[in-house]
């Protein structure tokens, strides 16, 4: 009996350690963690796991029409003929959404998706945030990108080494700040910063430099996590909210969306990813840009905000960065950019044929980014050609 008692006694005090120490850990649930190991939930809905912001859909949404059928199936993937049923099928698509001139040219969902289904954006919605600083400049609430984010945030927002990195250093991925982007260890900030049940503790704990802020480009979500502090302090709203506001509203999102948090407790926005929605509303983003800023009457960013991402040069055979999104190589004539997330989202603006193209997969990590852009674009120019 007392052999029992003792047992039961240490199980209860081992069980209130662990709780304790989950809690002191700031991390999600055992389940949650477990269900992201194992990869019980697919990637493209793991924003079920969290908790999670509502954003109302406009109460005047951008119909989207259908055009007449005019797509060349044929595209070339990894320098070989192929057609877009296989590429499609190949990287494990759920959603593809082709947008020309305003209409639909093409659109399919595999694996049970639909229109009305919704996807984690991961950092497709870094993109987003980039244009909320834009729409922040256009309204003044964000004086200049030159400023110091110091001029905005609060005392203990971030160390205060970090107070004379600018907006636009932030913008670019050259903060130098040290939160390395990697994902091979469950230590790597990258990955504490997706689990963190606290990500303004998170924040607070980040050091260092890497390399003198504006000297070097570096990939890094952490950027993109300040940046939102600084959007919420210069706007005095959550991001969500100024989303709400500036995007979901005047873009015309025709479904509710949300935006993952960090928990219940805290509430605060994953900036530097876990955006949700369907793919007709992750489109609008790109036919803002497309408008040059101005969609259905609603000027949301500056002209030469919406223009920039285009005239951005890329001299290089690799993938580019500029102010939230990605630079293909080769681009002149098409002035193409994209959002992209890991897992294989995709948002592709292509001025010239006056295409987006929405891409949201279950593919890999990071994988084949370059060659799916260069499909893409193919495929923007079949359409084109096709009239």
């Amino acid at each position: 009996m007392r052999i029992k008692k003792s047992v039961s006694i240490a199980a209860i005090a081992s069980l209130c350690l662990l709780i304790v120490s989950w809690n002191l850990l700031r991390l999600p649930s055992p389940i949650v963690l477990l269900d992201l190991e194992f990869g019980w939930t697919p990637t493209s809905q793991t924003f079920r796991l969290f908790q999670n912001r509502l954003l109302e859909k406009s109460a005047q949404p951008l119909v989207l029409n259908t055009a007449e059928p005019r797509f060349n199936h044929a595209v070339t993937w990894k320098g070989a003929d192929s057609n877009v049923d296989d590429f499609l099928k190949n990287t494990q698509t759920r959603a593809f959404l082709v947008i020309q001139d305003g209409k639909i040219a093409y659109e399919r969902y595999a694996n049970g998706y639909s229109a009305a289904s919704k996807f984690a954006s991961y950092s497709v919605a870094k993109s987003f945030v980039a244009t909320m600083v834009g729409a922040a400049l256009f309204d003044g609430r964000i004086h200049s990108l030159q400023d110091p984010i110091g001029n905005y945030l609060e005392p203990g927002d971030v160390r205060e080494q970090y107070r004379r990195v600018t907006i636009e250093q932030l913008l670019s991925m050259r903060s130098g700040i040290d939160a390395a982007e990697s994902y091979d260890s469950a230590f790597a900030p990258v990955v504490q910063m997706y689990l963190t049940t606290d990500l303004n503790r998170f924040l607070s704990r980040v050091s260092g430099f890497r390399h003198p802020p504006g000297q070097e480009f570096e990939y890094r979500s952490v950027d993109t996590l300040v940046l939102s502090k600084v959007l919420t302090r210069a706007t005095g709203v959550p991001l969500s909210a100024y989303a709400q506001q500036k995007l979901w509203t005047p873009l015309g999102a025709s479904s509710d969306a949300s935006w993952s948090l960090d928990s219940a407790t805290h509430g605060v926005e994953k900036s530097f990813c876990c955006l949700n929605a369907t793919a007709r509303d992750f489109a609008k983003l790109g036919l803002l840009y497309l408008a040059e800023g101005d969609l259905a009457g609603h000027r949301i960013v500056s002209r030469d905000w919406a223009l920039a991402p285009g005239k951005s040069p890329n001299p290089t055979d690799a993938l580019a960065y500029f102010d939230g999104w990605w630079i293909p190589p080769n681009h002149g004539r098409d002035r193409d950019f994209a959002a992209i997330g890991i897992y294989g989202q995709f948002v592709y603006v292509n001025p010239s044929t006056h295409t987006t193209i929405v891409k949201l997969s279950e593919y890999g990590a990071e994988q084949d980014e370059l060659d799916t852009l260069l499909a893409m674009r193919q495929i923007a120019h079949s359409i084109t050609a096709a009239q």
